[in-house]
């Protein structure tokens, strides 16, 4: 479950970033150049994002440490996206990859 909450923060961060008018890049999908032409789809769609993952979080951990892990990897998501958007190591296989993979960590732990 964590690892999808991370997956859906990753997202939504992404398609925050996607509506900036100071970061473009030129390979962007359909949907995302659409997105980027109208800011506020974007937005909505990454606030809600947020929400779903913030909800989650509460409903595992409870109100106090959901709202904290929430903003924790709220920031976490920000700073790996901006930390590797520029070198372009990771792409969306690469990422469903990586989400893939902690899945199926975290069902075998469990």
């Amino acid at each position: 479950m964590f690892s999808t909450i991370c997956l859906l923060f990753l997202l939504g961060f992404m398609l925050w970033m996607n509506t900036s008018t100071r970061i473009s890049w030129s390979d962007k999908s359909e949907v995302m150049a659409r997105m980027a032409a109208n800011p506020l789809y974007g937005r909505s769609a990454a606030g809600a994002l947020f929400l779903i993952a913030t909800a989650l979080c509460i409903s595992l951990l409870g109100l106090g440490s959901g709202l904290f892990a929430a903003i924790v990897i709220l920031m976490t998501a920000g700073s790996v996206s901006v930390l590797f958007f520029p070198f372009r190591y990771f792409g969306s296989v690469g990422v469903a990859i990586l989400y893939l993979c902690a899945v199926t960590l975290e069902l075998v732990t469990n």
